[in-house]
This record gives structure tokens, C-alpha cells and sequence, in this order.
């Protein structure tokens, strides 16, 4: 019988630090994606058939609106006004759009497409109003995903009458300092927490595809850097469309400004909302979902892995009253809790007690869960795995319960 969290520091496998590296491989990395660029498609169309000039697709209105969409995602709320208070406008302006001109914006939800969610604007007068002002040159788009939301998928256009700096041709190719995209690296939602590890996607970034190979990590990796809000972040791997790295341990809540440097010169940039925690469980798939990427053990020397090599889920015994078997679990974003008594663990809907809870000691970014399973679970098959930190739940991930 063991307690503490001693006999869990023992663990580094290396398929797990690849795993880090690899985080978000499926991720979309283009600048716009393909249903934003159909939306500018469809309001550009629009707009002809009513002898109105094209909107190009702005980048500091297209960082404000991604703002807006992630924010209204992991907050689970639908209103012009954001969570700091601001509405749309003094939002624009924070993102660099500052121009004394007109101004717009149209928010939708619950479609993941663009037609639908167009067709949702050109149906109501005032969003129609807004697609067809003749006074707006320049749109920023943003569509942003988030399973525990109410409308899973949160939508945000802003509109301008002055031209700034444009994606190139409004294909989604990036200007010179493009916009990026930045998530949690474990769940891919839009908010990030300090230490904890996150993804940003863009186009030509790094050269090639190149991971850390030394502890501790670099700041620089084949002269690819980046901060956020200024703070240089602690790199993990870097390729031509991804960035891994540590968030820096000195930001605060709110919004975090992402840039990315080569050797130097910025070569793209963007925002992401920073919370305290950003409670995400690493899982197999490597996106959020499926297996959770584990360990169990019985005596603290001798650990088995909850995946198996396949990334299929490995049946695991829960072990006796006598012989009880400890998980230990890897997720990110949990270590700045309020309390421990403010986090809850449930296991196939059993709340398990939380034996240890904090930043690994050897994997950068990497928090670690120590659990004893719960005997009333065993022979259940695949069972979800919530945790829930400050109010706020993470991905579900899954265990595999074998007799």
C-alpha cells in the first residue's frame, strides 16, 4: 500500500513524448479554412449579384473575429458583448483595427457549414443588412468548434470599410505575417492556460519538421520562436504547418497574443483566450478523443499502459479490495487549480478520489492525476473519464474495464 505521489515519477516513455510532439497532426492548418473561405465565397457572390464591390479578408478583422468565436465556444455564451465586456467594436480596435470608418458584425451558431449558416444571415434583415452594406471593403471570418459547448459550432464575421492587411487573393494563403491559430495541444479547443501545452497552425512556418531533443526545452528550434503576450515560450517541435510548445509560466488570464518568429522577423501572428486552467486528458488519437494515453499499476514499480501498441484500448483490471490497481493519468492545463477539493474525477460516472494532482516532474507541460479505480466499475468495458477542474470539464477520454 503506497500513497503520494513518488512511485509515479518513475515512468518517461518515449512514445509518450512523441505523442507530445505529434499533438494536432489532424488538425486543419490553412488560415482560413475551407467552409470560412466558402462563406467569403458566398457573401462575395451575394454582394455582386447586388452591384456591390468584393470584401477582402482582413487579418486584423479575421483576429478579432477568431477571438470572438473561440471565446463564445469555451465559454458557452451567444452575444455580441464578449466575457471581458466589450462589444464589437472596442474589440476590433484591440486587434488592431482602429480605423474611424463603418463597422460591422454577424454571429451564427449551430451549423458547421457555410451555406447554412449564410443562408441563416441572408434570411434575417438585420445579418442581411450587414453582408449587403455598401460601405464595407474588408471582412475578418472565424468558425470555431467546441464538443461541450451548447452549439458545438460558433461562427463570427466583422466588417469594416477600410482595407488593411489581406490574406492573399482570399484563398487562405497567408500574408507575410500570417494569421495563426492556437489551441490547447491535448483537446484542440481555443483556450490555453499557463504550463500548459499548446498547438498553433499556420503555413510555412518551420522549414522541416523538427522535435526538441534536450531537456530543458529550448526556446528556439530551427530558428523558429515564439512568444506569448511577449513571454518566449519553451519549444516542443515545429514543422511547417504546427508549433508545440509550453505556455509560458507568466501569463495571466485573458487574451494571449501569439507570434511567431524566424530567425527574427515575424512571420505570423494571433489570439487565443488564456484561463487559468484548460483542463485536457491526452488520449491516443492524439485529438481528444478515444483511449486516454495511461498507466496502471499495483505496487508502484511495475506499470502497465491503458493503450495498446495499435492505439486501441487495453482491457485493465480494477484490482481487489486488498490489491487495489492506481491509474495515473497525463493531461495538461489542470495544475493551476483553485484547490484540489475543486477538482472532480468521475470514471464511468463513479466519482474516484484524486490522490495526487500536479506539473510532472520530468514531462515539460505534462500534469499528472494519480487515482485508485474503483471496484464497483469492474467488467464495464469502455467507460468515459471526466475531469472537471475550477468549473471547468475536459475531453472525454476512455478506459477500457476488463473483469
Amino acid at each position: 500500500m503506497y500513497t503520494g505521489a513518488r512511485m509515479l515519477f518513475r515512468f518517461v516513455s518515449l512514445s509518450f513524448l512523441s505523442l507530445l510532439f505529434l499533438v494536432g497532426g489532424a488538425a486543419h492548418a490553412q488560415t482560413l479554412d475551407s467552409e470560412e473561405l466558402t462563406v467569403l465565397r458566398l457573401i462575395n457572390e451575394y454582394r455582386a449579384q447586388n452591384g456591390l464591390p468584393a470584401l477582402k479578408a482582413s487579418v486584423s478583422l479575421t483576429r478579432a473575429a477568431n477571438w470572438m468565436s473561440a471565446d463564445m465556444a469555451a465559454k458557452n455564451y451567444f452575444s455580441h458583448t464578449d466575457s471581458t465586456g466589450r462589444d464589437p467594436f472596442a474589440r476590433m480596435s484591440a486587434f488592431g483595427y482602429t480605423f474611424a470608418t463603418t463597422k460591422g458584425e454577424n454571429l451564427a451558431a449551430g451549423y458547421s457549414d457555410a451555406a447554412r449558416t449564410f443562408n441563416q444571415w441572408r434570411n434575417s434583415p438585420g445579418h442581411n443588412s450587414a453582408m449587403l452594406h455598401k460601405d464595407f471593403r474588408a471582412i475578418g471570418i472565424s468558425r470555431v468548434y467546441q464538443m461541450f459547448s451548447t452549439y458545438k459550432y460558433y461562427w463570427t464575421t466583422d466588417f469594416g470599410g477600410v482595407v488593411d492587411a489581406t490574406f492573399d487573393g482570399g484563398t487562405g494563403a497567408p500574408s507575410p505575417t500570417q494569421t495563426v491559430r492556437t489551441v490547447n495541444a491535448a483537446n484542440f479547443t481555443q483556450t490555453i492556460a499557463p504550463g500548459a501545452i499548446a498547438t498553433t497552425f499556420g503555413t510555412q512556418m518551420g522549414a522541416s519538421a523538427l522535435g526538441a531533443s534536450s531537456f530543458p526545452l529550448p526556446n528556439s528550434l530551427g530558428g523558429i520562436t515564439l512568444t506569448v503576450n511577449e513571454q518566449p515560450a519553451q519549444m516542443l517541435y515545429v514543422s511547417p504547418t504546427q508549433i508545440n510548445f509550453v505556455v509560458p509560466a507568466g501569463v495571466t488570464a485573458g487574451t494571449g497574443n501569439v507570434k511567431i518568429f524566424n530567425n527574427g522577423t515575424m512571420i505570423g501572428s494571433g489570439s487565443v483566450a488564456i484561463e487559468n486552467v484548460s483542463p485536457a486528458i491526452f488520449t491516443a488519437s492524439s485529438n481528444g478523443l478515444g483511449p486516454a494515453i495511461a498507466q496502471t499499476t499495483f505496487n508502484g514499480v511495475n506499470y502497465q499502459p491503458t493503450v495498446n501498441t495499435d492505439g486501441s484500448a487495453r482491457a485493465i483490471s480494477v484490482g481487489a479490495s486488498a490489491s487495489p490497481n492506481y491509474l495515473v493519468m497525463y493531461g495538461t492545463g489542470l495544475r493551476l487549480r483553485s484547490s484540489l477539493n475543486a477538482v472532480r474525477v468521475t470514471i464511468g460516472g463513479v466519482t474516484v478520489p484524486i490522490l495526487y494532482l500536479g506539473a510532472h516532474s520530468r514531462l515539460a507541460g505534462v500534469d499528472q492525476l494519480n487515482l485508485r479505480l474503483p471496484l464497483e466499475i469492474k467488467g464495464r468495458g469502455m467507460v468515459d473519464v471526466v475531469i472537471t477542474v475550477d468549473g471547468r470539464v475536459s475531453n472525454i477520454a476512455k478506459l477500457n474495464i476488463g473483469n
